[in-house]
């Protein structure tokens, strides 16, 4: 998938959800007039007719941008989503998370998604979801599994592709600032803050105070806007001295940030 095919199917996804509100609001006011309902069809009619508005204005925002990104090839063929140094983040519809990632020349990295998931998980509360452990899975283009996040009780247990445990990463929740940290073997340590002014925009930083990753919106190189048509998009940026471990760790709290961002 290309940056270009995500911004068509987020458009069409965007598209069928317009079409749903416009059939619901049809059934209702068909039936309403069937059965001679006494209902103030202004007030029901008006949610959905919102609906209507705002998911095929969406549609029309990614159709044009799926057109006029420009076509892109994968120039980064012979290296694996863990070695990728920059990656740009795409939301896709899921009952808790689902993360795209894509390499600066508009190309599919990798995902990261839950490993299982039930369809009634859509149509339930965030309180009673959020009680659901989850488990998460870290793939690269090809569908191959990098890596695999635990969820247990106040913690992420980190683990690689081989389920092999190497750490775990503990949120804070209500957290002004410091959003987490990740302990990992070896005795090495990451604590996770937000950046000054954005909600999330976040610094990962290891022992010692040096900065190992940072996660940032409204941050483009002018290369990249080639394939890239949103301004805001996250960029998760990576020291190129990580090891595999740290990056996971960096994965872990990006899902844990983003949790319920697009359900």
């Amino acid at each position: 998938m290309s940056i270009r095919q995500y911004y068509l199917q987020t458009a069409y996804i965007s598209l069928n959800g317009s079409i749903i509100s416009a059939g619901f609001l049809t059934i209702i006011l068909t039936a309403s007039l069937l059965f001679s309902w006494n209902i103030p069809l202004f007030l029901v009619a008006v949610p959905f007719l919102l609906f209507v508005f705002l998911h095929y204005n969406r549609f029309i925002l990614y159709k044009n941008k799926s057109e006029e990104s420009a076509e892109a090839f994968h120039r980064y063929d012979d290296k694996q989503l863990l070695e990728q140094n920059n990656l740009l983040i795409g939301f896709a519809p899921a009952p808790a998370v689902r993360l795209l990632f894509f390499t600066p020349d508009g190309m599919l990295a990798g995902e990261l998604r839950e490993l299982s998931s039930k369809s009634y998980r859509w149509f339930i509360p965030y309180f009673l979801d959020k009680k659901i452990m989850k488990k998460i899975g870290i793939f690269d283009s090809e569908g191959n599994l990098e890596g695999c996040l635990i969820q247990e009780r106040n913690r992420f247990k980190i683990l690689t592709g081989n389920k092999d445990v190497i750490g775990v990463f503990y949120p804070k929740k209500a957290a002004k600032e410091t959003i987490g940290f990740a302990f990992l073997s070896g005795g090495r340590k990451m604590k996770v803050d937000r950046i000054t002014g954005a909600k999330l925009d976040l610094k990962f930083i290891q022992e010692g105070g040096r900065t190992a990753a940072r996660l940032q919106r409204g941050w483009l190189p002018l290369e990249w806007t080639r394939f890239f048509k949103e301004a805001n998009t996250p960029v998760l940026t990576f020291d190129y001295t990580l090891g595999q471990a740290e990056r996971l760790a960096v994965l872990a709290a990006v899902a844990s940030a983003y949790m319920y961002y697009d359900h």
